[in-house]
């Protein structure tokens, strides 16, 4: 089955090329994935094509307008009804977070409408009159939904099989197991008088699972030590997260002191 993903926006030139590049691009020339770019101000009717108004209430900013989404979410097939293996998401920054599982949960779909949003967002009457998906990418404001559409695009594709050379890398990615994925090394196994750890040089797979392991729990409580709140941690990892965190508050407190 073909992966059909439709993009809503009113910059379709913004995709025109990095659709084309690097694993998406394969992907594409291979039939596993299409990608059907939707200009939405054809689907305005008046001379200047407009797709925004100022908001009910007063207030800065624009709202894109209800009659140009509804019409091309009609075109595109699309109804009150939610679908078993289609969905339609918005991206905004109200929508719920974007994250590896919901990356999952797209790519197992046959079918993926994304509305790029813009400005203040849209009208409200749009996400009454069809089943969409509000999603963000993170905590902060871009100038419009193309990138976010780029990003969901790049993070579900990934992860149809076939899409990377071997499947098994997605499978192994960060996030995959709630946590960071631990330090990666290659060739030479010495550089510069710092060595890769031996665990990785051992050949032994549990060994080598272990590290890796360990060396994300380490990761993350360093860098996203809210991950771990949902993480699911044997005793011994919560004992040595603990540990760990204790570690950096006391590295904390000493250079507030110095």
């Amino acid at each position: 089955m073909v992966m059909q993903i439709d993009i809503v926006t009113l910059f379709p030139e913004y995709f025109e090329q990095s659709v084309q590049q690097s694993m998406l691009g394969r992907a594409l020339k291979e039939g596993l994935v299409r990608i059907n770019l939707v200009r939405l101000r054809d689907f305005a009717e008046d001379k200047h094509r407009t797709t925004d108004d100022t908001p009910f209430g007063g207030g800065g900013g624009m709202v894109l307008k209800p009659e140009p989404l509804d019409k091309c979410l009609q075109s595109l097939g699309w109804d009150s009804h939610p679908r078993d293996r289609e969905r339609i998401i918005l991206t905004s920054a109200a929508g719920r977070l974007f994250n590896q599982d919901r990356a999952v949960e797209y790519s197992l779909l046959d079918r993926l409408t994304i509305i790029c949003g813009h400005y203040l967002g849209v009208d409200e009457r749009i996400l009454e009159l069809y089943p969409i998906d509000e999603i963000s990418i993170g905590d902060y404001t871009l100038s419009g939904g193309e990138p976010a559409a780029a990003t969901i695009v790049d993070a579900v594709t990934r992860l149809i099989p076939g899409v990377l050379g071997n499947f098994e890398s997605a499978m192994r990615d960060s996030f995959m197991d709630e946590i960071l994925g631990a330090p990666v090394y290659t060739r030479p196994a010495s550089y510069r008088g710092l060595e890769v750890p031996s665990e990785l040089l051992s050949g032994h797979h549990e060994q080598i699972r272990q590290y890796q392991r360990l060396a994300g729990l380490r990761k993350c409580v360093a860098n996203r030590p809210d991950l771990l709140s949902q993480a699911s941690l044997t005793r011994e990892e919560k004992q040595l997260v603990q540990s760990l965190q204790n570690e950096n508050d006391n590295i904390s407190t000493e250079r507030k002191l110095s």
